[in-house]
């Protein structure tokens, strides 16, 4: 082979390298992979739960195998190793994507069951909503006029009020002092509880500015 047939064909070669190899690169950037569940998640303001979770770990596990049936098929909650079981299936699930026709299943059970819990008034706070003031007024001081004006709304509205729970009789004060009352248990519901969605559109509702 001549040298100029030699350099002609390691010319060509290298165009074809040049090529292939900017395919390869570009290749994320023209199909780009699609987001998971995980990143869903973590956009929404919560931390999934890792092995470094031990405390947090324990007070999942603690509620999840009170309810029946169990949330996953392979975990009851009472396994010696209930622990990297739990982190196992969360991560199945923090593995499926965005486009998944179970997605808002699999949300739900992961914002319950794989991620640090948080307090409804903690979620509150992410989703900058303020609560009124639950402090107790001082010595023989009235409750607020927000509580006021609150109380008096859920005590005429006939739809979406807290389940069992109804305000105590008496004047604007003491009806006032109930509903901050409840209002304040309420934002202490934490993540793991079936009912904390509920809990915190009730909340949003008759609890906050």
């Amino acid at each position: 082979m001549t040298s100029s047939v030699a350099a002609k064909s390691a010319a060509a070669l290298g165009t074809v390298g040049a090529i292939g190899g900017g395919a390869a690169l570009s290749k994320p950037y023209l199909f780009p992979s699609t987001p998971t569940l995980k990143s869903e998640i973590e956009k929404d303001g919560w931390t999934p739960l890792s092995s470094a979770h031990n405390t947090e770990i324990t007070e999942v596990l603690n509620v999840y195998k009170t309810k029946t049936p169990t949330q996953f098929s392979s975990l009851t909650g009472n396994e010696g190793d209930a622990a990297s079981k739990l982190l196992s299936e969360c991560k199945k699930l923090y593995e499926r994507t965005i486009d998944d026709s179970g997605k808002e299943e699999s949300l739900k059970k992961l914002k319950r069951w794989c991620v640090v819990p948080q307090t409804a008034k903690a979620r509150l706070a992410h989703l900058k909503i303020t609560p009124l003031s639950t402090e107790a007024p001082a010595s023989n001081r009235n409750e607020s006029q927000e509580w006021v004006t609150k109380a008096k709304a859920y005590e005429g509205d006939q739809k979406d009020k807290f389940s069992g729970f109804t305000i105590t009789s008496g004047d604007d004060n003491a009806k006032a002092k109930s509903l901050r009352g409840h209002c304040t248990s309420k934002l202490e519901v934490k993540s793991t509880d079936e009912s904390f969605d509920d809990t915190l559109n009730k909340l949003k509702l008759w609890c906050s500015k």
